[in-house]
């Protein structure tokens, strides 16, 4: 029986999604909470493995399991036995051909950036951008750019053999008082694609990097010296379509 979930987690205190040696994850909370109502160890695997401090709101994984359950059963199992900081909010019976990352066809991040003062009360869940003199017009145009087909080599710290052609559908932003919502949707996302291209973006609108710099590079004609990455705590996997 495969079972596919959704769930909501605060990036905070973890080390991010994938287990890993003496450090907090996620998969390590929900598999363990999982050892527990099926009483063997089960492997779960999710849509993408976001980075210590990134949140979710619409995380999807999956898991096989040879016991049915009551998929509403198996909700309140799951959250009485994880911690505060995850929360299942749906599951339901998957196809066996289902996978969470490969049968996926698009996926939806939010960066939130606040250009304003300072509150040590958001500092986990917003990014506050304290260089003055920002271009918010040349900012949006500068994030246009990457709509579409291209090759993000130069915008990922991914490995060199990973096939680095991504297709983004669309970018979009709500601007709130002095913080923007820059909403970001695509086939899939190389490590740290979203954070280096909004970096990169907001270079452009201090005057740091031109338009045609961004255009280059993503002809494959110029690399950008050094890509700059923002910190993980304004990103959110939002939604995941399939």
């Amino acid at each position: 029986m495969r079972y596919k979930c959704t769930c909501r987690y605060d990036g905070a205190l973890f080390h991010g999604f994938q287990i890993q040696k003496n450090a907090r994850s996620v998969q390590e909370e929900i598999e363990r909470a999982l050892l527990l109502i099926f009483k063997k160890p089960t492997r779960i695997h999710p849509a993408g493995r976001t980075d210590a401090g990134v949140h979710a709101l619409g995380q999807v994984f999956h898991f096989d399991a040879d016991l049915e359950i009551k998929t509403s059963s198996l909700i309140r199992a799951m959250n009485s036995r994880l911690p505060e900081d995850v929360h299942i909010t749906a599951v339901e019976r998957a196809n066996d051909d289902f996978h969470a990352r490969y049968s996926a066809k698009s996926k939806e991040y939010h960066y939130i950036l606040d250009f304003g003062t300072y509150n040590p009360l958001f500092r986990n869940y917003r990014h506050y951008y304290r260089y003055p003199r920002v271009d918010y017009r040349l900012f949006e145009e500068a994030m246009l750019l990457f709509v579409g087909r291209h090759d993000f080599r130069y915008f990922s710290r991914s490995k060199a053999a990973e096939n680095t052609t991504r297709e983004i559908y669309r970018v979009g932003f709500e601007w709130e008082g002095s913080a923007v919502k820059v909403i970001i949707v695509g086939n899939g996302f190389l490590h740290n694609m979203i954070r280096i291209i909004i970096a990169t973006a907001l270079e452009v609108a201090r005057g740091k990097k031109t338009l045609d710099d961004i255009r280059k590079s993503l002809a494959g004609k110029a690399p950008l010296p050094a890509p700059k990455k923002l910190p993980p705590n304004g990103l959110y996997l939002v939604k995941i379509d399939y």
